[in-house]
Order: structure tokens, then sequence, then C-alpha cells
């Protein structure tokens, strides 16, 4: 079974834009969760990733990284994945109990 969990898809919603990559940002129209495109994250036809497997990206930002050839985009979702993980963490939107 896929983890989903709208709260926490949600939450994406009120952080910033962690893209790093250059772009015209329009994070201030919003912000998005982007699910990665990879294999090891249980990608496959006509399957998404689970909700864990999340990037906050503006839509421009978005929108590129689907342009990026893989391994670019692999490397770019990563980064924007790790930076995501460890704002949720520090600004104690996730929790461990």
């Amino acid at each position: 079974m896929t983890f989903r969990s709208r709260k926490l898809l949600n939450a994406i919603h009120d952080l910033p834009c962690l893209a790093r990559f250059p772009h015209d940002c329009s994070q201030y129209q919003g912000v998005e969760p982007a699910h990665s495109d990879l294999q090891e994250h249980g990608r496959g036809v006509g399957l998404k990733t689970a909700d864990w497997a999340v990037a906050a990206l503006c839509h421009t930002a978005h929108m590129m990284l689907d342009t990026f050839d893989r391994e670019q985009k692999a490397t770019e979702w990563r980064l924007a994945h790790k930076r995501t993980m460890d704002w949720l963490f520090e600004n104690e939107v996730l929790t461990v109990k």
C-alpha cells in the first residue's frame, strides 16, 4: 500500500519554494508538492510515488524540473526533497513521537 497523507501535502503548500536551480520563481502563486519520478521511490507505469517522496516547488520550478534530462532531474529533485524534509522537521511541521 502506498503512503498517502492529505495533511502532509497540504503542509507543503505553506512552504517556500525550495528549488535552487535558476528559475523565474512563482512562489507568490503558491507552492506545490512535486512527487519523485524515481523507480527507487515506487514510481511506475500508472503509479505515483508515496506522499513522503515530495519536494516543495513553485509551479514554475515543478514544470522546469520535468524538462531536465533524467540525471539532472533526479539530482535537482533530491536536493529539493532534502531541503523540504529539513524545513518540515526544523520548523516542527513534522515531529517524531
